[in-house]
């Protein structure tokens, strides 16, 4: 849309005075607001450099980013690829090949690693205002500030998890399948090279995005849906489409591939609310599939509503829940706009994502959704497009909204929580040190979650909660509030934490 389309859209309705509850500031700050959309390059930099305030060499630890780092290494030493020693992998391969370079560079490379997750926060944003401006025209600098300031996106942004590099790969991917399905005018002039570029692009894309997390695959669902709507309109693109089909095809076969046979398993007795005797059962979530609505929905409220990321159980129903209801259903009547006014593929592809999310038995908080966040914001524009005076300050506040509880969670919680984990890595070394020429079960006790995840780190190998399994470790770290342990003497300590070795031991 043109610069004068746009600024053509701050002018109020016909028919209706200007003043009426609306003052002179509110008009004055929309109008800057849609001055900011006609020169949108120094605003993406702003979110750039916003979200660059992350880089640091701290690692914010958590199971799968530890689990992602060991793949890495192991692919990087040239050695056949292992999780923390074993070749049961349990996670799709992609995400640590892309980041396996950085361990040549380093036996810690978090910096590095900071950097590259900095870097696909960037393209995502890149990403997501495309998909906004060629979808909406109106408000896409907004809406892209409102999903880069999201506190999911910052968090996901500083820790060594797959989600950055699947987010982008995702928005990219998407844009280039909507760029297949674009009709040839009439008259217009398109080479067949350029047809064919398009293919390869979003062939190689879907075929990276189901490397890296294997749900990927819902992207090529959403093309195949969008491209029989076109066909039926007759508006499907006249190059190749059977091409584009059989990248589909072939990410759909990678990823049944590398998923994870355990949890294909469980996805059915999940429906039913049965997990009893499946591996990772411990982590499902129990319940039938009206529990996981309620969960998903519960999951969708926390991603959208600033300041309500622990809010709702997603297991029974409150006034956070009802609240969220309501969220729910606002996205849904606004996707229902989006599909009849424009059906690309992210639209076509949500519903299906999201009844795969209800099928899918696990919960990892907002994880899940936030590849929706793009479409859930722009079906919240679908709501507040037509009130032309406050439409943009409308989203901007709510943008501003999720940034403070983002920077305000990195800043009082997160940030000081890995500073005071940083300062125990020669504590770390030193355990690792003395452990790691002998083999055997390690367990922690009374230990920080992140010294146990350093540990394993530092070790290349499983460190557990000694609660989860009391006395079954050949080692045991033991911090000061630990309790005394049978069969079990001290060997060492080192800083604050006991080492202690199981008595049979070898």
């Amino acid at each position: 849309m043109a610069a004068t389309e746009v600024s053509a859209h701050s002018k109020p309705l016909p028919g209706r005075p200007a003043t009426v509850g609306w003052t002179a500031r509110q008009r004055r700050i929309e109008a800057w607001l849609v001055r900011a959309e006609d020169r949108p390059l120094p605003w993406l930099l702003a979110l750039a450099l916003l979200l660059a305030v992350q880089i640091s060499p701290l690692w914010y630890a958590s199971p799968d980013g530890a689990a992602y780092l060991s793949i890495a290494r192991s692919i990087a030493h040239g050695v056949p690829m292992t999780r923390f020693g074993s070749a049961e992998l349990s996670y799709p391969a992609g995400y640590p090949l892309l980041i396996s370079p950085a361990f040549l560079v380093a036996p810690r490379p978090f910096v590095l690693l900071s950097i590259v997750q900095w870097a696909m926060g960037v393209l995502f944003a890149l990403g997501v205002y495309c998909w906004m401006r060629r979808t909406l025209g109106v408000g896409a600098l907004w809406l892209t500030a409102l999903v880069m300031a999201n506190a999911t996106v910052w968090t996901l942004n500083r820790s060594t998890l797959s989600e950055p590099a699947f987010l982008t790969l995702m928005i990219w991917t998407i844009n280039a399948l909507d760029a297949v399905l674009v009709p040839r005018r009439a008259g217009a002039r398109q080479s067949v090279l350029q047809a064919r570029l398009r293919l390869a692009a979003a062939a190689i894309g879907l075929i990276a995005l189901a490397s890296i997390r294997e749900v990927g695959v819902f992207a090529a669902a959403g093309f195949v849906l969008a491209m029989l709507a076109r066909a039926a309109r007759g508006e499907a693109s006249s190059h190749s489409a059977g091409a584009a089909l059989m990248a589909g095809a072939a990410a759909v076969l990678i990823a049944f591939v590398v998923i994870r046979p355990e949890r294909i398993a469980a996805a059915g007795p999940a429906l039913a609310g049965n997990l009893s005797g499946y591996l990772d059962a411990a982590s499902a979530v129990g319940g039938g599939l009206g529990q996981r609505m309620l969960l998903r929905v519960t999951e969708l409220g926390q991603l959208l509503v600033p300041g309500m990321a622990k809010a709702g159980r997603g297991t029974q129903i409150d006034v956070a829940t009802a609240i969220f209801g309501l969220v729910f259903i606002a996205v849904a009547v606004g996707w229902w706009r989006l599909l009849r006014r424009r059906g690309d593929v992210f639209v076509y592809a949500a519903p299906v994502y999201f009844g795969f999310l209800l099928v899918w038995p696990y919960a990892a908080a907002t994880r899940y959704v936030v590849p929706l966040l793009p479409l859930l914001a722009a079906s919240l524009w679908t709501h507040v497009e037509t009130h032309r005076q406050w439409r943009l300050t409308a989203v901007a506040a709510l943008a501003a909204g999720h940034l403070i509880v983002a920077l305000g969670y990195w800043g009082l919680i997160d940030l000081p929580r890995a500073r005071v984990c940083a300062r125990q890595w020669p504590t770390v070394e030193r355990l690792a040190t003395a452990i790691a020429g002998s083999p055997g079960e390690v367990t922690a006790a009374a230990v920080m979650p992140c010294v146990r995840l350093m540990l394993a780190f530092e070790l290349d190998r499983p460190v557990r909660a000694a609660e989860q399994s009391p006395g079954s470790g050949d080692w045991l770290v033991a911090g000061s509030g630990a309790a005394a342990m049978d069969g079990y003497r001290a060997s060492a300590q080192v800083g604050d934490y006991t080492l202690l070795r199981r008595l049979s031991a070898p």
